[in-house]
């Protein structure tokens, strides 16, 4: 005879009993390991809900500081350009009301030249003309 003989005999009614008690005993142990289990596997769930959650918040926060960052850097460049094109327009606009200037003063002095020579080579000619002797030969 085994050990465990008196579990298994089922004339002994003391055996039935222990086993009564062992299978009580072990579904109740089961039945608590199983709600540890499922109470654990909650906590992990709701933790990993919770930690997924703050992860999405802190992903959305830096999310939203880039853009804001990012926005922030458009509108400086964005002035930036604007201000160096009206300075180049300004440089420009004045550049060319210099060389307009130079144009018309070289214009004048062309001009005051011209008439000049005019005046002068018209004096030549009458001083040409006036000389005594010179006519006849």
């Amino acid at each position: 005879m085994s050990i465990n003989a008196d579990r298994h005999d089922e004339s002994n009614p003391r055996a039935s009993d222990v086993r009564s008690d062992d299978g009580a005993d072990s579904s109740l142990a089961a039945a608590r390991l199983l709600e540890m289990t499922a109470r654990e596997t909650d906590q992990w769930r709701a933790d990993a809900k919770s930690e997924a959650a703050e992860i999405v918040r802190a992903a959305r926060d830096e999310a939203e500081r880039l853009v804001t960052a990012a926005r922030e850097e458009a509108e400086r460049t964005t002035n930036d350009a604007r201000v160096e094109a009206y300075r180049v327009r300004q440089e420009t606009t004045d550049s060319r009301r210099r060389q307009d200037e130079e144009i018309a003063q070289l214009q004048a002095t062309a001009t005051e030249h011209r008439e000049q020579l005019r005046r002068h080579l018209t004096d030549m000619l009458g001083r040409i003309d006036a000389t005594p002797g010179d006519s006849g030969q």
